[in-house]
């Protein structure tokens, strides 16, 4: 968030971060960005599939995975939009760059993008709850 928000600020008042561009330090901030969200993703994949096996195993029942279920689908499609929006955001560079009409997307799109990120941040947090509650309610063996 703080990468994100230093991008916006770049943007807005015009300043540089250790002699990087808000191009440039936008560069960095995609990169930080997309890792930290694919590593969210792989720990909720991870933990679902060692959940399944246990459950497969006899050390829960089936009604957990119905739950582990349900929140993957509530958070992997705002996951996916998140980055969906900050690469259009971060790939409209371009468009500003070359003064391309495009170009009038790339602000609006930046704050539209942040705020979704803010919502999906509340729902990453329910969900790593709701994950240990799940793990939690395994039978321990």
């Amino acid at each position: 968030v703080l990468n994100i928000v230093l991008t916006g600020l770049m943007g807005i008042f015009d300043f540089t971060i250790m002699g990087a561009t808000q191009m440039r330090f936008s560069v960095f901030m995609i990169f930080i960005f997309l890792v930290t969200e694919t590593l969210v993703m792989y720990f909720f994949i991870t933990t679902g599939k060692s959940l399944k096996l246990a459950i497969e195993s006899g050390l829960g029942s089936e009604i957990l995975w119905i739950r582990e279920k349900k929140l993957k689908m509530q958070l992997f499609p705002q996951l996916m939009l998140t980055i969906l929006f900050f690469s259009i955001w971060f790939i409209l560079w371009g468009a500003v760059d070359n003064e391309h009409y495009f170009s009038i997307l790339h602000s609006p799109l930046f704050y539209f993008a942040m705020i979704h990120h803010l919502w999906t941040l509340v729902i990453k947090n329910r969900s790593f709850a709701e994950q240990i509650n799940i793990i939690s309610e395994l039978d321990n063996v």
